[in-house]
């Protein structure tokens, strides 16, 4: 095509024409008056000027993006893209759906003496142990627990510890203890920075209970406990009862069990940490609901129930009663300054804070923590993770749960008549009006959460009887089972349908692997026995923690959505009572549904951050609450977990070392508050870290809570032999079960379980989609009539033992132990 700086002709119009160019394309023509010569050797010189620019242009991109990569960690260890890429569409391959593999675990740091660690050195260690716990039950003797309905009282209550974990923590305690006892003979000194004393030889206690289990690995049904889903590792993958999973090494002061400290100075105060940077925001996020929250509170009680530290009767103990006498062991209590612009009214400085309970590992080493709940998504929130909790739940009646029915003929929980639970109060058992039992002891923590049970618990008792009518030749055993195993595909399938896609945004989740099958029933199996499914430490204790920034002062309690009321959340917490009045439970969820959540970030309500489980009149005790963000970080250095530039580098994060390198992850707004208490980014905490990021596009939070949450979900999805969409084995749902249960929604089960509610929005956890979001009759809910069709071949179930299990034994060691098996006998040590 020809333009008016193409030149056409030549001749008399000044042009000089070249000899014709010998190939494929046009003459080359020049303006006249230059000789051809002259006119060819500057074309020259402009082509090599232009070559080298472009050369040097190239080697400075090709630095540049190797720099690039290199401050990215582009790569895992094993080749694979970094999550970083991963988050941000600069992947020219998909991830695989893999978990990052955790930190391999430090070397024993004695390892020169361990080969030689004589039995009597071992017992000698164990027996320093045993003298420790002896000690401290002693000083327990004269101590007076925490007074009933204090903040303090009912913050112990919400991280309740059951008798066998009890048990298990004494043990840990013992084991700790005998290796500070081999440390301080060898004179062990932990290494400036993040380093610890590492793994050692085994410690087998005398008289270990020895739990004999009856693994069938060919069962359809889960147990209670977690058990016997890993053939490999049957007691550990997964279980109760089980230590937390290390994804980096901890980080202790003294390389051993000493909450974490700064490598540099001093560690600000988490109070004032969370004063400073923490401080109240009144920003709505308009585009998601309370629900969220709710939902994933409910959620997270079904896989974490960190052990707390008690007495040895199971009491409370006090670490801020003013005494002359000398503090318990295991006491961490939050300093508060005497500035304090809240406390200082109330004359205190010292917030109540009790270390969470060591677990036994059976092994010299680092001090870990215990987590009461499995790591599978199983419905153990509402049945309970020991098998007797789940035996007291049940009715053995047509596999319901027991109900206490009203006098209206509504179905609550069944009801708790301890008046020291932290949640009666005589004025409401006078009216007849108590808290509630669940298969959780933190259900009445509280309004929202006990509503969240008392929902579940209704829809069990709907399957056991829908069920029931398919099959009317089935026993109470199999019908519960059977609602029991899609219960709990139900809750699974709401949490990567409905919950993580709004935390991680749908294309990470889909990137990830965690979105449901729902559109390709025949993708492959889904299960990697390879992969350990057990919560990690720092998910418990602090990224899944991020739902409390959701939390709003204000709660939207209007009835019929035309008159604005309120109700402020510290009046929501252990107070379920208003679920006894007539739609008391449509009420409580309709709040939920309606009130927007708070943003995402390092900012909280003072709801939160001052008022946490405050006092009444009624009551009788100081009305000032507890700090949860302080709680929270306080826990994080309670269990090691290292700072926000470790678990960045883990995730193959832009490092943040230095200031300047933090300043491109958070804004500088932030990062002059966190500058100006901590002395170096090497001290922040991952909590706060994390918070501080700026969310992700599509998602609610940043790259560092999505790395360390979507791989704690992977690892529940792969790692479980007994997840829902499972397409091999007995455990696996056919597929019209599984087509019935991807109609699963959290807004049908609500409907069907509610006391009223006839319309909703489809997706409850959120305000606004782009889509849209209507409000719908119930009736119109897909999955609202559960078809129960597809369970009716009672043919394919075989008969079931009771609770469901067969008789293939496999003999398991379990760390618990009665206080007389630790007075003496014979201790080996093996490496």
């Amino acid at each position: 095509m020809a333009d008016e700086t193409t030149p056409l002709a030549a001749g008399n119009s000044g042009y000089v024409l070249l000899p014709p160019y010998q190939g494929p394309g046009p003459d080359y023509v020049f303006p006249g008056g230059v000789s051809p010569r002259s006119r060819r050797s500057k074309i020259k010189q402009l082509q090599c000027c232009m070559g080298i620019t472009i050369v040097v242009i190239v080697i400075a991109a090709l630095c540049l993006a190797l720099a690039f990569s290199n401050s990215l960690g582009n790569a895992n260890e094993d080749g694979s893209p970094s999550f970083f890429f991963v988050t941000t569409n600069e992947t020219l391959e998909p991830t695989p759906k893999k978990p990052l593999p955790d930190e391999p675990e430090a070397e024993w740091a004695l390892k020169s003496r361990s080969e030689t660690l004589s039995r009597q050195e071992g017992a000698q260690a164990v027996s320093a142990g045993i003298k420790a716990l002896g000690d401290r039950e002693i000083f327990e003797e004269g101590l007076r627990p925490s007074a009933v309905n204090t903040p303090a009282f009912r913050h112990y209550r919400s991280l309740s510890t059951n008798p066998e974990a009890r048990k298990l923590a004494r043990r840990g305690y013992v084991e700790n203890h005998a290796t500070f006892d081999i440390a301080k003979r060898f004179n062990y000194t932990k290494n400036p920075g993040r380093d610890n004393i590492g793994w050692g030889p085994r410690i087998v206690l005398p008289d270990p209970t020895v739990l004999r289990l009856d693994c069938d690995f060919n069962s359809r049904y889960r147990r209670p406990t977690g058990v016997c889903n890993n053939r490999e590792h049957p007691r550990t993958y997964g279980a109760s009862m089980v230590p937390y999973r290390r994804m980096v090494s901890p980080d202790y002061e003294d390389g051993i069990a000493s909450p974490r400290a700064s490598h540099y100075g001093r560690l600000p105060s988490a109070r004032q940490v969370s004063l400073n940077i923490h401080r109240s925001s009144y920003e709505t996020d308009s585009n998601f609901t309370v629900m969220l929250a709710v939902f994933g509170q409910f959620m997270d009680h079904d896989i974490t129930a960190t052990s707390l530290t008690t007495s040895q009767e199971g009491e409370s103990i006090d670490c801020c009663v003013e005494s002359t006498r000398e503090q318990h062991p295991e006491c961490f209590a939050v300093e508060i300054l005497p500035d304090d612009p809240y406390y200082k009214q109330y004359n205190l400085s010292c917030m109540n804070f009790v270390r969470s309970a060591p677990a036994p590992t059976g092994r010299f080493g680092p001090r870990m923590q215990l987590n009461q709940a499995t790591a599978f998504l199983d419905g153990s929130v509402v049945y309970g993770n020991l098998e007797q909790r789940q035996s007291q739940l049940r009715s053995y009646a047509n596999g319901t749960l027991r109900m206490y029915l009203t006098d209206d003929g509504r179905e609550l929980l069944p009801i708790s008549s301890n008046p020291d639970d932290g949640c009666n109060r005589v004025q409401m058992t006078r009216q007849g009006k108590y808290c509630f039992e669940s298969g959780d002891d933190r259900a009445n923590e509280n309004l929202l959460l006990t509503s969240m049970h008392l929902l579940w618990a209704r829809h069990h008792n709907y399957l056991a009887r829908g069920l029931q009518k398919t099959n009317p030749e089935w026993d109470d055993e199999r019908l519960f089972q059977e609602a029991r195993k899609i219960l709990g595909a139900q809750m699974a399938h709401i949490t990567y349908n409905e919950f993580l896609p709004v935390l991680l945004g749908r294309n990470l989740s889909e990137t990830k692997g965690l979105l449901p099958s729902s559109h390709n029933l025949d993708e492959p199996d889904t299960y990697d026995p390879e992969v350990n499914p057990t919560i990690a430490n720092c998910f418990a204790s602090a990224a899944f923690r991020f739902a409390h920034t959701l939390l709003p002062g204000l709660f939207n309690v209007s009835r019929d959505n035309s008159t604005p009321e309120a109700m402020e959340l510290h009046k929501m917490l252990f107070n379920p009572f208003s679920l006894w009045k007539e739609h008391g439970i449509d009420h409580a969820l309709l709040s939920a549904a309606n009130t927007p959540v708070m943003q995402v970030d390092r900012f909280f309500s003072l709801e939160v951050t001052q008022k946490l489980f405050q006092g009444t009149a009624e009551d009788k005790v100081p009305v000032c609450g507890l700090d949860l963000v302080s709680l929270n970080i306080q826990r994080g250095r309670d269990h090691g977990i290292p700072s926000y530039p470790v678990f960045r580098h883990h995730c193959r994060l832009p490092p943040v070392d230095t200031w300047e390198q933090m300043a491109q992850a958070v804004d500088n707004y932030t990062l002059d508050s966190i500058k100006q208490i901590y002395t170096s980014p090497q001290d922040v905490d991952v909590y706060t870290g994390a918070l501080s990021e700026p969310p992700m596009e599509g998602a609610i939070f940043g790259p560092l809570l999505s790395c360390m949450v979507s791989d704690q979900f992977l690892r529940i999805k792969l790692g479980d032999s007994h997840w829902y969409e499972r397409k091999i084995g007995p455990q696996r749902f056919t597929k019209g079960q599984l087509a019935e249960i991807y109609k699963t929604s959290l807004a049908a089960i609500i409907c069907r379980n509610s006391d009223g509610i006839t319309r909703i929005r489809e997706h409850v956890m959120e305000r606004h989609r782009m889509n849209g979001n209507r409000y719908v009759n119930c009736h119109d809910l897909p999955g609202y009539d559960f078809d129960f069709a597809p369970w009716a071949d009672a043919k394919q179930y075989p008969k079931l033992h009771k609770a469901g299990f067969s008789r293939s034994m496999t003999l398991v060691r379990v760390m618990g132990v009665e206080n007389r098996s630790l007075d003496n006998g014979n201790v080996t040590i093996s490496n």
